[in-house]
């Protein structure tokens, strides 16, 4: 007779993996509040929350720093409208990210987040045009985002490849 309890995996994550995921996401929020301000931060909060709420990967929220380019590239250059590609690397961080949870939650989740940051677009005055071009280019982000997510290329290195193409079709979107 075996007197041992069988014990159960644990399910939760280890407290330095935890810990690691905290300290990596303030960092990623102090230097955008610092250096980018409310606007910069505003776009990158729900992404935090929808990373929390898909289980707080420290993996997947790496995926979000490359986000930090235009970032980094706007603080070089003077650029402020680099703000629309990083905008945009963040609306589809949310899709790919929703998609496990569902079609509809990640396709909403993005048209939520392109919505927010047209939100502060006009806050920031930008005029009429340059919202309707905006807004076109993130729903056109979210429709291709949904197909590349739909024939399942959302996984390993090809979800960077997708991140950075919706940024780079912004950035295109720029030239309109």
């Amino acid at each position: 007779m075996n007197t041992t309890s069988e014990q159960t995996p644990r399910q939760r994550q280890p407290s330095v993996e935890k810990a690691a995921f905290l300290v990596t996401e303030v960092g990623f929020l102090s230097a955008l509040a610092v250096w980018g301000g409310p606007a910069w931060v505003g776009v990158a909060v729900p992404a935090i929350f929808i990373e929390i709420y898909c289980g707080s990967q420290l993996r997947s929220l790496g995926m979000l720093i490359p986000a930090g380019i235009w970032f980094v590239l706007c603080t070089l250059t003077g650029n402020r409208e680099l703000f629309f590609p990083f905008a945009m690397y963040v609306m589809a961080f949310m899709v790919i990210r929703l998609w496990e949870r569902g079609r509809g939650a990640a396709i909403m989740g993005g048209l939520s987040c392109g919505c927010l940051f047209l939100f502060i677009r006009w806050l920031q005055n930008a005029t009429m045009s340059v919202l309707l071009v905006e807004g076109v280019v993130a729903a056109a982000i979210v429709l291709a985002l949904s197909v590349f997510c739909w024939l399942g290329l959302n996984r390993g290195w090809m979800q960077l490849f997708g991140l950075l193409g919706a940024s780079l079709l912004a950035y295109a979107g720029l030239a309109l």
